[in-house]
């Protein structure tokens, strides 16, 4: 089977989830990463939960199919063994702070002039030219999006969403790049900050505050522009439901609750009723058990949706017959299920999937 980076070398000194989940993605499709670790100085997350027999199902996750090199790029010795295999790499990823990069001699003034034709791929909190360390809670802090992410009080998002999305925008900047090296034949530098991916998910929020001067309202389980499009509280649990339009309102109305029906036609009107229309909804909802409602939304094609939980995604058949979740035996961990497709090319596919590497020994 042809591998969509087949001969590509990648090496690899990030660390934690941004960096790794970009690196990832390369590994996934037939190019070689190299992870550069020693016992010292590796990966934190190697220590996160969940831990079964000395190994972190975090860690796995973000680095399943790399090779472990064993390299001390804090030593003299270790650095020229380092700069050794960024002659022959087309793709360097990295996502230290801009002083540490420098300081430890791996920037990439210094590692173009070794190799021209290097991809070098950076993702930090904020920025090349703002020296301040960031995780994922902090840029959720720092962007904004958690001052209206709750309903009374500012609430973290239980995913490391800028994580992902920072990792994710690196690999299409490094995939941009390699398509333009086949024209130019020369190496370049991309950057992606994490609190500017913040600012991106914060879609119409800060243009809406530009326009009106006013911060907006902690919007609990609905959301900011359009309503319905939330969580509703149903006789045994929750559903979500999304209607973006006014015919699919008159749809829901005319079907679900009739006595409302020709009222509220605009999303504007909508958006000013929404605290009366919650409570509408969720006193009709409440003759109807969650699988009852999604049964008759569905069948009046209305977007909706349960509220899964872990196991509820692992029992869902389906989710492995399309190859978004799959199972497989780890010599440590055992059977588990991971996350595997998230872009489904035509003619290319994720191989096999492949367990994270330990340290390389010396």
């Amino acid at each position: 089977m042809d591998k969509l980076f087949e001969g590509i070398k990648v090496i690899d000194c990030s660390r934690v989830f941004s960096g790794p989940f970009c690196s990832r993605f390369f590994s996934d499709y037939g190019a070689e990463v190299l992870k550069i670790e020693t016992e010292n100085f590796f990966d934190e997350s190697r220590l996160f939960y969940p831990l079964k027999n000395g190994k972190s199902g975090y860690f796995e996750v973000l680095n399943r199919g790399k090779k472990s090199v064993n390299i001390d790029i804090k030593t003299p010795e270790g650095l020229e063994e380092f700069y050794e295999l960024i002659k022959e790499a087309d793709i360097f990823i990295e996502n230290f702070s801009p002083n540490v990069k420098k300081r430890l001699k791996i920037d990439y003034e210094t590692l173009s002039k070794i190799n021209p034709r290097l991809i070098y791929g950076s993702v930090n909190g904020y920025g090349e030219n703002w020296d301040k360390k960031a995780y994922d809670v902090i840029v959720q802090a720092e962007s904004g999006i958690a001052s209206f992410n709750g309903e009374d009080k500012p609430i973290k998002n239980a995913t490391a969403m800028i994580d992902a999305f920072s990792g994710n925008s690196l690999a299409l900047g490094i995939a941009s790049l390699l398509y333009k090296r086949e024209k130019t034949r020369k190496g370049d530098f991309v950057n992606v900050s994490m609190i500017s991916c913040g600012f991106q998910l914060l879609k119409q929020n800060i243009i809406a505050t530009s326009i009106t001067g006013i911060n907006p309202d902690f919007p609990g389980n609905q959301d900011t522009s359009i309503f319905p499009f939330g969580f509703y509280k149903t006789q045994d649990g929750n559903i979500s439901i999304a209607i973006g339009n006014d015919v699919l309102w008159e749809n829901f109305c005319e079907n679900i609750i009739p006595e409302i029906a020709g009222k509220f036609g605009s999303n504007a009107q909508r958006m000013v009723a929404k605290e009366h229309l919650v409570k509408t909804m969720e006193y009709v909802f409440d003759n109807y058990t969650t699988n009852e409602l999604i049964t008759k939304l569905e069948e009046l094609g209305i977007p909706c949706g349960k509220i899964a939980s872990m196991t509820d995604l692992i029992d869902t058949p389906k989710f492995f017959e399309e190859n978004y979740l799959k199972k497989m035996n780890h010599p440590e961990l055992g059977e588990i299920v991971v996350p595997y497709k998230f872009i489904h090319f035509n003619k290319y596919n994720i191989e096999d999937v492949k367990v994270a590497p330990s340290i390389q020994k010396k």
